[in-house]
């Protein structure tokens, strides 16, 4: 369990380098062992455990298991009430749970949204939109993923769509207002004449309008990306003040709380879903940005910590 020592200057800034003798640390303790770790040290102790917790699962996961259960409570269920609720919509916790953290910060809350910023610009870049399909649904392409449409209605015939073909959103948008779409040369495509012509762009989103899967490819992670992605985030934005203040206050109970929820869930997608490569890449993907801004930029570039500011002041 980690205690948080008294900071040399109270309530004062954060030193901008957390690892200089000036700033405040954490001491955990663990089976009668203790262990002083600057909060730089923590936060990648804590990115190790987010890197081990989907990979024990793995290992204790059996190729024989079903990769649903019948009962939709139970969490192998893709439509249990926690993935439907809290895990489909991620990002839109995090960032009323993040709103709430620095609503309690003296200065610099505009700083803090760019943080915010530059997190969610991630997200959005590997999860939604990256020219197109977003970086995970390229990555799944260029590693020979197709969608396979599996459903008997005209509108989603058995065939196989080719990797560089798929609905653009325009095409999307057709068939939810009641427009025609028929196949050319394997390809779907709206047969509204106002919608003409459209980009063609392959997406996890667009297959599962047309009833179809992925097929083949390597499917990164998107719950151990997002998971892992918004608790980094969270970590540390939160670690400045519990090390300053503890961890009292609703504000803090909220954060921690969402945090304990993000963790398990990254557990249960371990122990049922996708194989341990596609998790390793998820998490991959979860520490880019954490690690360019957390890591290196606002520890070793005066400038990003101008701009971006210090998280917890």
């Amino acid at each position: 369990m980690a205690s948080p020592e008294p900071s040399a200057h109270g309530a004062e800034k954060l030193a901008d380098d957390d690892d200089t003798p000036q700033s405040p640390s954490l001491t955990l303790t663990l089976l009668g062992l203790s262990l002083t770790l600057s909060p730089t040290q923590f936060l990648i102790l804590v990115a190790a455990i987010y890197y081990l917790t989907p990979i024990a699962g793995s290992a204790f996961s059996t190729p024989s298991s079903p990769p649903e259960s019948a009962n939709i409570f139970s969490f192998s269920h893709k439509r249990n009430p926690v993935n439907v609720f809290f895990v489909k919509y991620g990002w839109l916790w995090t960032t009323l749970v993040f709103l709430i953290h620095i609503s309690r910060l003296r200065s610099s809350k505009l700083k803090a949204l760019l943080r915010y910023a530059a997190a969610t610009a991630w997200w959005i870049l590997v999860a939604k939109w990256f020219f197109g399909p977003p970086l995970m649904d390229w990555l799944f392409l260029a590693t020979g993923g197709k969608c396979q449409l599996v459903d008997a209605d005209p509108m989603r015939a058995k065939e196989e769509v080719g990797t560089a073909q798929m609905m653009s959103l325009v095409d999307r948008f057709c068939l939810a207002t009641g427009g025609k779409c028929q196949l050319f040369d394997a390809a779907p495509m709206c047969a509204k004449e106002e919608v003409g012509t459209a980009q063609m762009v392959f997406t996890s989103a667009a297959c599962k309008v047309v009833g179809g899967k992925w097929s083949g490819g390597h499917d990164l992670s998107g719950h151990v990306f997002l998971l892992t992605h918004a608790s980094l985030f969270l970590w540390s934005e939160f670690l400045p003040i519990w090390i300053r203040s503890g961890a009292a206050g609703w504000e803090s109970a909220g954060v921690l709380t969402l945090l304990a929820l993000w963790w398990w869930m990254l557990l249960m997608t371990g122990l049922y879903f996708h194989t341990w490569p596609e998790k390793i890449t998820g998490w991959v993907g979860a520490i880019v940005e954490w690690a360019g801004l957390y890591l290196w930029a606002l520890r070793l570039r005066p400038t990003a910590r101008r701009f971006f500011g210090v998280p917890g002041v």
